[in-house]
Parts: C-alpha cells; structure tokens; sequence
C-alpha cells in the first residue's frame, strides 16, 4: 500500500461559494446515518504502511511508539493520504497534542484527490479550542464552516476524538463523541482518507500524534 505526503502553504480564507450551504449547529444532526462495511482499521504499529518523511527542523512525519506523528515548524498545511478510496465514509481518530504552542490546527481529511494535489475535505480542531470544515482546491483552504469555538475540545497538550461524515454532498464533524458541525458541498464525491496537521506561523511548533484510526462506508438512513 502507498501513502504519500505533500505540503502546501495554507491561506486560511473565507469565500462565498455557490456550491455550499452551511446549518446552524444544532443539538443533533439533520440527518441521520449508518455503518457499512469497515474499509480502515489502523493501530499505527507498523512503519512500512506509512511513509517517513524527515525534512529536519521545519517537518518530521513518521509512525513510532503506535502512533502517527506529525512534528511542524513552519507556516504549511501538511498531510498524508492513504490510497483507500471511498464514496460516503465516516472516518474517526484519536488525536494528542504534544506541543505547548496552541494556534494550529490539525485532524483528518475525506475525499482527497487522487493527484495528491491536496483537493479535499478537511475537517480540523486547534490546540485553543476551535474547529473548522474546509475545502482544500490545491492552493488554499477555503471556509465551508468558519473556525468556530467549542467547549467539547480539549485545549491544549491533551487528546480529542475526532469523527467526519462524508455522504453524497453532507458533511457533518463529532468531536469526543458530540456533534458540532454539519453543512453541504458538492465539489468532491469520492476520494481518499488523509490526516493534516498547520502551523499558521513561522517560529512555532506543532506536534500532534494520531491513533486508532477507523473508517467504514457510510449511508443515510432510509
């Protein structure tokens, strides 16, 4: 299996578009969902399924100890995509912010292109207590929901679980088993599962580790 990873500076922009339709937050989702068939189950236990990329000081990415680490110190949005290809998918992970520096923002990607241009869906929390929904068109990240404070994140040097929903053209987040974002975007309907990690500025750190990653196709209930 062959996963590959890329980097890009990111623009953390808002932009109208057309083509999404965001909800308020609600105390439940519009919609409802259900469990397919199981399509990833990573304990992160082995190097040979993840590429090691070492680029010295600025970015190190590497599985060691059970665990994806992604270490950055420089202003990029970072990933890994991994070649399991998806429709409608539900992807969860257990993440732990190691460093002390909080104005980052990391999580899991859905839908990426097989071009490993970075286009996708990128569903991201930070270290002070926001999260945030994007698209990525290979250049930057465009806002489908706006970083948006939540008390159901861990700030800080502490772990979260993150789970994203991507079903024809909904997309909705959980985070620790709470539900706090959900909107509609057409612009990607298949694609592979990733994990990003961003430092916003130069000078700073991010270290986030990741673990016990799951996916599974996904549907609506009828």
């Amino acid at each position: 299996m062959r996963f590959i990873t890329l980097l890009m500076t990111l623009f953390f922009m808002s932009a109208c578009m057309n083509v999404h339709e965001n909800f308020a937050p609600e105390a439940l989702p519009s919609v409802g969902y259900r469990y397919l068939d199981q399509i990833a189950n990573e304990r992160f236990d082995s190097v040979g399924q993840w590429r090691t990329y070492d680029g010295g000081d600025d970015l190190y990415m590497s599985v060691a100890d059970g665990v994806y680490t992604i270490d950055l110190s420089v202003k990029q949005v970072v990933w890994t995509q991994a070649p399991i290809q998806h429709s409608d998918v539900m992807v969860e992970v257990t993440t732990r912010q190691k460093s002390d520096y909080n104005y980052n923002a990391y999580g899991v990607a859905c839908r990426l292109a097989s071009d490993n241009s970075g286009r996708g869906y990128y569903f991201l929390i930070s270290g002070d207590g926001h999260y945030t929904i994007r698209w990525n068109n290979g250049r930057s990240l465009d806002d489908i929901i706006a970083m948006t404070p939540s008390d159901e994140i861990n700030k800080g040097q502490a772990r979260n679980h993150i789970r994203a929903i991507c079903i024809d053209d909904y997309l909705a987040l959980w985070i620790n088993g709470e539900f706090v974002a959900e909107a509609r975007d057409s612009r990607s309907s298949q694609g592979f599962i990733g994990l990003s990690g961003f430092m916003g500025y130069n000078n700073q750190n991010l270290t986030v580790e990741f673990d016990d990653l799951n996916a599974w196709n996904a549907t609506f209930l009828d």
